[in-house]
């Protein structure tokens, strides 16, 4: 017997072996299924795909014995990958000093052999799909070529097994570093927080109390200062609550009534009553839906439409329906409407319409975009319809919860 020649570049043969991260992962059907065709197609006992490591045969897919490695110093298919031929054959065993006294061939009864190298995108050969007879092995054209078309696919298996790994990989990556910025996003506005707070409270008691020594121009000066912290403050407070928004959507499901929903709504809305009024249209219908991130959504669009809203009075329309879809909410205001090219880029993540708020002000640009992330974790997505001019109306749909099917929580 004569132990298979090391190849030249096995150094790199072996990075590229352990680069797809297949050895010793458990068995596959779609490498099965190619053994077990190749043993139809060639009418032999065993097929084979088998990985070439360090010191082993190791097997991916084996039809016809019953062990799973061998090693490399007795494997036919060290010689195979070796040999730089696109089909490696050993028509008899037995009469082929490289293998006569082979206990593959003493014990196995391997005598005759086929096997095609699997090469990967850099011309490294990791390893074979192969065959065994148990006698002299003659293939026609026809199977040559079928075991090199198959040994094709099996690399095929092994790069998308790759890709996929890959992909996996960077996924975990980019969630991991999410996070990181998450907390360090909800970390930092909370530090901001408190001396935001205490320039806009200052401002203020000097305002109040030191008006009188103060002259005009300073007077100003604070009243800007004021301003600016108070945009401040809530640029932060929007951060915060876009950056903690996952913590809403990891409650469980509440089971609870939108009238009672919409009560507390009309409760904590801020607004000044003779220019805003708020009609909320709701059912006397019990949900089971995560009443937090609901809220916040709610709460987050009936604000813009107080915000923003123009003219001496503003109304404001917040509905509940529901039908085969599931739950619909829309809330829906008589402002100025939004320019249909700002429509879908007031969604994303500081991005604002071109309206300034009742002070003058321009939007942070987080509010919806916290809605939108909102409502699409919770299977939906925000709709928009407006009209400049003449107002606007946010909607979505949230999908019934499997047992919870709205025509058995209907009062």
């Amino acid at each position: 017997m004569i132990e298979p020649p090391t190849p030249p570049n096995e150094v790199d043969r072996q990075i590229a072996v352990e680069r797809y991260h297949i050895l010793d992962s458990l068995p596959e059907r779609s490498y099965d299924d190619i053994t077990a065709l190749m043993a139809h197609v060639c009418n032999v006992p065993i097929s084979l795909v088998g990985l070439i490591d360090k010191d082993r045969h190791w097997l991916k897919s084996h039809r016809g014995i019953d062990f799973n490695e061998s090693p490399r110093k007795l494997s036919f298919c060290g010689h195979a990958i070796a040999s730089e031929e696109d089909i490696f054959i050993v028509t008899d065993a037995r009469t082929d000093i490289r293998f006569a006294d082979n206990p593959l061939v003493e014990q196995h009864g391997a005598v005759g052999y086929a096997g095609v190298p699997l090469i990967d995108v850099d011309g490294f050969a990791l390893g074979t799909l192969c065959v065994f007879n148990n006698e002299p092995l003659e293939l026609d054209n026809s199977q040559k070529d079928a075991l090199k078309g198959m040994a094709r696919q099996v690399m095929y298996l092994l790069e998308r097994h790759l890709r996929e790994r890959n992909l996996e990989e960077t996924t975990q990556r980019l969630e991991r570093h999410n996070d990181e910025l998450k907390r360090f996003a909800a970390a930092l506005t909370h530090d901001i927080q408190l001396p935001v707070t205490n320039m806009v409270e200052l401002t203020r008691v000097i305002e109040e109390d030191a008006s009188e020594l103060l002259n005009e121009e300073t007077l100003d000066y604070l009243k800007h200062l004021r301003n600016s912290s108070i945009a401040l403050r809530t640029y932060v407070d929007g951060l915060l609550a876009h950056y903690t928004s996952d913590i809403l959507l990891a409650s469980d499901a509440d089971t609870f009534s939108i009238n009672e929903l919409f009560s507390g709504l009309d409760q904590i809305v801020v607004r000044d009553a003779d220019r805003t009024q708020i009609a909320f249209a709701g059912m006397p219908v019990e949900v089971c839906l995560q009443r937090a991130a609901l809220q916040q959504v709610l709460l987050n669009l009936i604000a813009n439409a107080v915000k923003y809203g123009t003219g001496e009075q503003t109304h404001i329309e917040v509905a509940f329906t529901q039908d085969d879809l599931g739950y619909r909410f829309s809330v829906a205001d008589d402002g100025p409407g939004i320019a249909p090219e700002c429509q879908q880029s007031i969604f994303g993540l500081f991005e604002t319409a071109d309206n300034l708020d009742r002070e003058g002000s321009r939007g942070t640009g987080i509010g919806l975009a916290t809605v939108s992330k909102l409502v699409e974790n919770m299977g939906s997505s925000i709709q928009l319809e407006s009209v400049v001019g003449k107002g606007s109306t946010f909607s979505f749909i949230v999908p019934f919860n499997g047992a919870h099917d709205s025509r058995r929580l209907a009062a």
